[in-house]
């Protein structure tokens, strides 16, 4: 490979798609899963509603670092937005029949 060569539109399309799913898509995931654990936590009384948000936030950068880290090992762009989209809404799901 010569430096100075330029890489296909498609991956740099791809490489972009995948950055803001790691982003957003991990923002997203982790905010869902934060606030569906602190109500857990609350209800089964494990902790307090707030001491079980602060917790949460505090913990919340781990799997979003892991979910940044398999948007970029896996191969297939769809399988990560279908788990991921999935998983957001049935966590939510759960988040609103408990409210």
């Amino acid at each position: 490979m010569r430096f100075g060569t330029l890489h296909p539109l498609s991956y740099r399309w791809n490489i972009t798609a995948r950055i803001l799913l790691a982003f957003i898509g991990g923002l997203l995931w982790v905010s869902i899963f934060g606030a569906l654990t602190s109500v857990l936590f609350d209800r089964t009384g494990v902790m307090s509603l707030v001491q079980a948000v602060h917790v949460m936030t505090l913990f919340s950068f781990l799997p979003w670092c892991g979910i940044a880290m398999w948007v970029f090992y896996e191969r297939e762009l769809k399988k990560l937005v279908s788990w991921l989209g999935v998983s957001s809404v049935l966590m939510y799901l759960m988040f609103a029949w408990m409210n």
